[in-house]
């Protein structure tokens, strides 16, 4: 794992994407939190995956992973009381309210309506059918946790961990650029990608 690459990379999408946002709508600011969430998440994961702590970065990663999912939900699918439910500040009744929003697969499922978003829900859904079981064993300390705590964790899980976070940090910034409203920051993004394959998840 090259921590100093994968900080180089993400720096370059961070100084793509540092625009302001194209309105200030309740919906476009709650999307970019979310976002920006994914990213605090993302820098979570990357540091345990630096001190070898695979339990607690993949726990990290699918934290990183439905903040996301939801980022990309807020933005399209949500309802206005939905966004108003999750901008609120908190409280015991905000975070009562808060309990019937959709989780990932149902979210998942509403996103995979829109045509526009066919080549994003791709990565989405390969990230999720390749990951989320065993992703849910971590959180839950179900059979994954048990066997890498007795075992320990292997080079090649940590540096998959590290690799599929940094992929979905690109994803994370793909989806700022839109919300700033620039033109053509996806063709920028993506070619600042190109000599950062070491940190990236590998081509299947």
């Amino acid at each position: 794992m090259d921590l100093n690459r994968a900080e180089k990379l993400l720096d370059a999408l961070a100084s793509i994407v540092d625009y302001p946002l194209f309105d200030e709508s309740p919906r476009i600011k709650l999307s970019a939190t979310l976002a920006i969430s994914s990213l605090q998440f993302a820098a979570a994961a990357r540091v345990l995956c630096g001190e070898g702590l695979l339990l607690g970065a993949s726990a990290t990663l699918r934290s990183q992973f439905e903040a996301l999912v939801r980022s990309v939900w807020a933005l399209h699918r949500a309802t206005e009381g939905q966004i108003e439910r999750l901008s609120s500040d908190l409280s015991q009744a905000t975070q009562q309210a808060s309990k019937n929003i959709p989780l990932a697969n149902e979210m998942l499922t509403e996103l995979e309506k829109l045509p526009q978003l066919k080549n994003l829900l791709v990565a989405l859904c390969e990230f999720k059918g390749s990951s989320w079981l065993p992703l849910n064993s971590f959180v839950h300390s179900g059979i994954h946790a048990i066997h890498w705590t007795k075992h320990g964790a292997p080079h090649q899980l940590l540096d998959n961990i590290f690799r599929a976070s940094n992929g979905l940090s690109f994803l994370a910034f793909q989806s700022i650029g839109i919300l700033t409203g620039r033109p053509n920051v996806q063709p920028e993004l993506i070619a600042a990608t190109a000599s950062f394959s070491s940190v990236l998840p590998k081509h299947r």
